[in-house]
């Protein structure tokens, strides 16, 4: 199994830029109003909460790369403001790659745990570990759960099911 298909089956947590990102996949060229964003995630299994429009809007911004804040510039540009509460994704019709732009979070709290002692580990081991991009740890962290025995017991003292070996 290469690498890309081991990260997808970890159970990863979506983030509200994911689900930004993906409603603005499906508009035509990449663009939305906060409305018709906060509308479509209505819509899904995300729960909006009453303050949606200033999530949204606050999570664009920090992708943003002329959110009209000239205190704080983006790091990762992702969207374009093109009018008055209307944005656009910039590299439509690509999907950014969020694992290497967020903080690498689980839905699964064993696998957190897991990920959590792991990551620690190697990164006390190798001086070289905060170097290496956040694709390649999720990758050589998923290879591990396949074949570190003392890695899967603690996923499953944690609750969690270890993926499957193949």
């Amino acid at each position: 199994m290469e690498g890309n298909e081991l990260i997808d089956k970890l159970p990863l947590s979506k983030t509200w830029l994911e689900d930004i990102v993906d409603v603005l996949m499906n508009r035509s060229n990449g663009e939305g109003e906060i409305e018709a964003i906060i509308l479509a995630l209505s819509k899904t299994d995300r729960d909006i909460g009453a303050e949606a429009a200033s999530t949204v809007t606050r999570t664009i911004n920090n992708y943003c790369r002329n959110s009209g804040d000239t205190e704080k510039k983006a790091k990762h540009e992702i969207f374009e403001r093109v009018g008055p509460g209307r944005y656009k994704l910039l590299n439509y019709p690509s999907r950014p790659d969020f694992i290497g732009i967020q903080k690498i979070q689980f839905d699964d709290s064993g696998y957190q745990q897991a990920w959590d002692f792991f990551y620690k580990l190697t990164a006390s081991k190798d001086k070289r570990w905060k170097n290496v991009p956040k694709r390649k740890k999720l990758e050589v962290f998923a290879k591990n759960l396949l074949t570190n025995e003392n890695l899967r017991n603690l996923l499953k003292a944690y609750g969690a099911e270890p993926p499957a070996i193949v």
